[in-house]
């Protein structure tokens, strides 16, 4: 039993309108704690009484993930509804491990301090999570992987213990967003099923299904983003890349450009989808001139030119994918000083590279190389040298 429902993936519900109607139908009678970012539209929840923590994404740390942990712990609830982007959803996921046994919250934030990726044991969520996305890309509510920022960086915490039970998208909670974030987000979920097709490991299945995806979410962005039936559209999609065979595969850790990317966006203090969108298409060109220790040409080339011939863009990967950018208006930061891409280049290798598997074989000066190459906004870096249908899916 306890190996079935740690496997299980959450209860997808989707439609417009259906958060209000849905959160009441999950807390009936049940003691529920809400915690929502400060920016997420309104009204969005039911109307069971519900305490509710609302929190500032924009100053989501490891202390104040410590902070929620505390309040989770001294309530109890038996149901967390956790509202809002990524960095919520993450920091909802990772401070509710204060209920599970064995200490594990305090294992993974004492690991996160010394480590760039913490695996927790195999164990079913220590609490009903409620996950209601405000923002789409990031997949947070159907995956087990939780992001802690702390004083060394965004480290990565993955668990079966951190997937939330349910997720809840409604067009409702998107529609604040800009066209522009919109297309951050479909980038963000094309480029995870990009990132693993660089990978020879894989089943025919999780090719096709990585293909049917990314063709998906290329021409439903391309169509438009503004209406709801889109925005609908390009969450679901963005779900079902953790809720199919997508990403499945030999090799954990192909998605090489994530680890890269990480590191740009902690150290120039900029979105995630804005550090990859400068540096995606130099990491495309190592694999594409046979580097093997950048990923795989023949899978990477093979993926592209399924996906990209229908929507006119290149067919060679680095050229391709830098129109893609380029169309959809995705921002890059702008070129860090010399001193600042020496700082990054050394994080990469200390975090993620050399003889960790993530980035293996590679080394500082491979990333140097890399941020050379890159695509930046201007020629140095500023200021600063310092681093009302309801729909239910279930998967059996």
């Amino acid at each position: 039993m306890r190996a079935e429902f740690a496997a299980r993936v959450p209860t997808l519900w989707h439609g417009h309108g259906i958060t209000r109607q849905v959160t009441d139908r999950l807390t009936a009678d049940r003691e529920a704690l809400a915690i929502v970012d400060s920016s997420a539209p309104a009204p969005v929840l039911g109307g069971h009484p519900t305490r509710t923590i609302v929190v500032d994404a924009r100053s989501v740390s490891v202390t104040a993930v410590a902070s929620l942990a505390e309040e989770i712990a001294r309530r109890k609830p038996r149901v967390i509804i956790a509202v809002g982007g990524g960095s919520i959803l993450d920091a909802s996921k990772i401070a509710a491990l204060v209920l599970a046994p064995g200490r594990t919250l305090e294992f993974a934030i004492a690991r996160a301090a010394r480590s760039a990726l913490t695996f927790l044991p195999d164990a079913p969520a220590p609490v009903e999570l409620v996950a209601v996305p405000t923002t789409l890309g990031t997949s947070s509510e159907t995956n087990t992987v939780g992001i802690l920022t702390n004083e060394s960086g965004h480290r990565l915490i993955i668990g079966t213990s951190l997937r939330p039970r349910h997720a809840i998208i409604d067009p409702g909670n998107l529609m604040t967003l800009s066209s522009a974030t919109v297309r951050e987000g479909a980038l963000e979920a094309f480029l995870r099923l990009a990132g693993v097709s660089t990978s020879p490991q894989r089943t025919v299945r999780a090719k096709r299904d990585a293909v049917a995806l990314g063709s998906a979410l290329l021409d439903t962005a391309n169509r438009g983003v503004t209406s709801p039936e889109s925005r609908l559209r390009l969450a679901r999609l963005s779900a079902a890349t953790q809720r199919t065979a997508a990403l499945r595969g030999l090799d954990p850790y192909a998605a090489r450009h994530w680890y890269i990317a990480n590191e740009v966006a902690f150290a120039l203090k900029v979105r995630k989808m804005v550090a990859t969108a400068a540096i995606i298409a130099a990491v495309w060109r190592r694999i594409c001139s046979g580097d093997p220790r950048w990923g795989d040409r023949r899978s990477l080339e093979e993926f592209w030119t399924s996906v990209a011939g229908e929507v006119a863009l290149p067919l060679d990967p680095p050229t391709g994918v830098a129109a893609l950018i380029d169309r959809w208006r995705i921002p890059s930061p702008s070129r860090p000083t010399p001193r600042v891409a020496e700082h990054i280049a050394a994080a990469i290798e200390t975090a993620w590279a050399n003889r960790y598997p993530m980035l293996a074989g590679l080394v500082a000066a491979d990333f140097s190389d890399l941020l050379r190459d890159s695509s930046w906004s201007s020629p140095s870096f500023g200021h600063s040298d310092r681093p009302s249908n309801v729909r239910k899916e279930v998967n059996q």
